[in-house]
């Protein structure tokens, strides 16, 4: 199944005629919202919009291509980056920039980042594949494959500071007796994700050594976040949805939202604005090529997704552009939970008088705006995945898969969900959903979404009470998590490959958090895994807290309500 069901577009025609709104074909047949929408209107858009559009098919060699094109263009126009500035307005900004990043990378005048020494304190593995590698887990990648690089200098700087502990100088003895010393590569190995039903989402697999490093690297950075511009990388994407919906009731804040940012940051850019010790360092953490089908790929680009310091460093820059602009305006640049800026990756957030500076800055420093997903007047506004008009979560619903029946569970919350933010009764869509599952399967509504129907506690048809607790018992999906288990000796397996044996290592991985009493943790891919049913209590049941309630900014009464009427209509 490559499309969204027909039949579930069917089921919200019905829906919205009963709301009084227009029909499907009507809003398809608009590109954007018409300027006389109401809010039902927008709303109805919204979902029509959104409920196939990252609907992933099962063969993406297509979207996959179009990925591939899309980074080669954005890697050509990272090399032909020329320092453009026209006028005196042009070179004051530049300047602005310049200063920004300077003071950013040397806080109290000295190097945010004396040595190399300071980022291996804070290495680390992410949880996906690296080069060779055995696993995605940290004590696989770290001490149980052959490590590779791109440059010599991590592979000394490496062994050097390992032997200032002696455990991990015995993990990496045992490590290189199996496996020799560590490869040096050419670079990355580019490949594909799924996005949506256009186009893939290109990433780039690092050697171990680099992440490790940049991974350090990046660390460092998102500290120093905070500390310069109050930048709370766990947090900003809550300012930032707030800001959004302040701009959509006043018109005072645009949201801008930038084509392949990631892939669009120049390293000539970098060598002409950025303290040139910066630059040597990322030189020599970053991978200068990458790999695809045979063919290398010279990378023009300082990084991609997929390097460790890449989110963070982006971030910099654009929280740099804006404090720029804001200067040269003479607009003060205020933070913190009540400030007049944000920025998340390429999510940006500026007050409208700074909008066109902020622009030409952009503009300058080699970035593209996307002009479908950037909003400066009007009531609409979207940001870290929240779409606000006039101040009302407008969001659609967004579905990747319909699989598994644990994916129509899920489905089946988002229109719950969807129906709490927005008012608009979905009985039609929901009746049709429920069709694909196990009614009996009724959850807490703060349970995992794609285990069961969230429902509140009087639209539960069975209510069981544990004997011993009182509690109130009830059935759920659960996915197990896939373990390796570590014996006292022999090969660990590991996603049907064998990694060795080694104590030191293993010490290591548990001390640090990455491994579990119980084994070594495996990464799930794409909502697979061992689903089982399994009986559970709980003594709170009709308590609100999911991630969906709190990003979408409903209360019980509307959940509750939204529930009751989409499961029994408006009657």
């Amino acid at each position: 199944m490559d499309k969204i069901p027909i039949a579930l577009y069917s089921a919200i025609d019905r829906d919205l005629t009963v709301m009084g709104a227009k029909t499907v074909a009507f809003y398809r047949s608009c590109p954007s919202p018409l300027p006389d929408f109401t809010h039902l209107d927008m709303c109805a858009y919204s979902l029509v919009h959104s409920l196939g559009k990252k609907f992933l098919p099962r063969n993406t060699d297509e979207q996959d291509l179009a990925c591939l094109l899309k980074f080669q263009a954005s890697n050509s126009l990272a090399g032909t980056w020329v320092d453009g500035c026209e006028t005196s307005l042009d070179e004051t900004l530049m300047g602005n920039f310049k200063e920004v990043i300077y003071r950013f990378f040397n806080p109290g005048g000295l190097p945010l980042v004396g040595s190399l020494d300071d980022i291996f304190l804070l290495g680390r593995c992410g949880p996906g594949a690296s080069l060779m590698s055995a696993g995605g887990d940290f004590y696989s990648k770290m001490f149980s494959s052959r490590l590779t690089t791109t440059s010599r200098v991590l592979v000394d700087h490496y062994r050097t500071n390992v032997r200032r502990w002696p455990e991990w100088s015995n993990a990496e003895t045992i490590r290189r007796e199996t496996f020799g010393d560590p490869y040096i590569v050419d670079g990355s190995r580019l490949s594909f994700v799924p996005k949506n039903e256009r186009i893939s989402r290109a990433i780039c697999t690092e050697p171990t050594l680099n992440m490790f490093y940049q991974l350090g690297l990046g660390t460092l950075l998102t500290r120093q976040l905070f500390h310069y511009f109050n930048i709370d990388l766990a947090k900003q994407p809550d300012r930032n949805r707030e800001m959004a919906r302040l701009g959509s009731l006043d018109d005072s804040l645009c949201t801008i939202d930038l084509e392949s940012a990631s892939d669009s940051v120049s390293l000539g850019m970098l060598r002409a604005c950025f303290p040139r010790d910066v630059v040597s360092l990322l030189q020599i953490l970053r991978s200068p090529v990458t790999s695809y089908n045979g063919d290398v790929i010279d990378l023009k680009m300082v990084s991609s997704m997929g390097n460790g310091f890449t989110f963070p460093l982006q971030t910099i820059i654009f929280a740099s552009i804006v404090k720029s602009a804001y200067n040269s305006l003479g607009i003060p640049f205020i933070k913190g939970s009540q400030g007049n800026f944000g920025v998340f990756g390429d999510d940006i957030i500026v007050v409208k008088e700074a909008r066109y500076r902020v622009l030409r800055l952009l503009a300058l420093l080699g970035f593209r705006v996307n002009v479908d997903k950037s909003f400066f007047e009007g009531p609409f506004r979207e940001s870290c995945g929240s779409d606000f008009f006039r101040g009302r979560d407008v969001r659609g619903i967004y579905i990747t898969r319909l699989t598994s029946v644990q994916d129509w569970y899920a489905a089946i919350n988002l229109v719950s969900d969807f129906s709490a933010s927005t008012g608009i009764v979905l009985c039609n869509l929901m009746s049709c959903m429920l069709a694909h599952v196990d009614r009996t399967i009724e959850i807490p509504p703060w349970e995992d979404p794609a285990s069961g129907i969230r429902l509140p506690l009087d639209l539960v048809k069975v209510k069981t009470l544990c004997k011993n607790t009182q509690g109130i018992l009830y059935n759920k999906y659960e996915n197990v998590a896939k373990k390796v288990r570590i014996r006292d000796r022999g090969p660990i397996r590991v996603n049907g490959r064998s990694v060795i044996y080694n104590p030191s290592g293993l010490l290591i991985a548990f001390l640090s958090g990455m491994a579990l009493s119980s084994g070594l943790p495996v990464r799930q891919h794409d909502g697979k895994g061992n689903w089982k049913k399994k009986r559970l209590r709980c003594s709170k049941w009709d308590t609100l807290e999911s991630e969906s309630a709190r990003k979408r900014r409903f209360d019980w009464p509307r959940w509750k309500s939204a529930v009751y009427f989409n499961l029994y209509g408006l009657k």
